[in-house]
């Protein structure tokens, strides 16, 4: 059973309009691709930059904070020795009560 020319030609023109149609989806679907591609690399980038800005305050913030307690440590350490010096026997005494006290809770078992 053969079809008229008429519908042949009519659906071969339809076939060619729509695979006319299929090519622009196929290369709006490209454009498409490629612009999420460019978004995810432009996120990926800005997440990457403020990943690094953090991670740089972090780190100087720390080495704030490890340098404030250095100095408060030295300051105490120099406080201690002066301490020390001008009060030695009373250094004597407190470093003998501590020495007793300690024995005496580490020996009770």
């Amino acid at each position: 059973m053969t079809q008229p020319k008429a519908a042949t030609k009519v659906s071969n023109s339809e076939a060619e309009q729509l695979s006319e149609q299929i090519n622009a989806l196929k290369a709006d679907i490209s454009m498409i691709s490629k612009t999420l591609v460019d978004m995810g690399s432009s996120r990926k980038e800005a997440i990457a930059d403020t990943a690094s800005d953090n991670v740089a305050l972090l780190r100087s913030t720390g080495e704030k904070y490890v340098k404030e307690a250095q100095h408060r440590a030295e300051d105490i350490a120099h406080q201690s020795v002066e301490a020390v010096r001008q009060q030695p026997a009373s250094a004597v005494g407190i470093a003998v009560g501590v020495g007793f006290l300690l024995g005496f809770l580490s020996g009770r078992k």
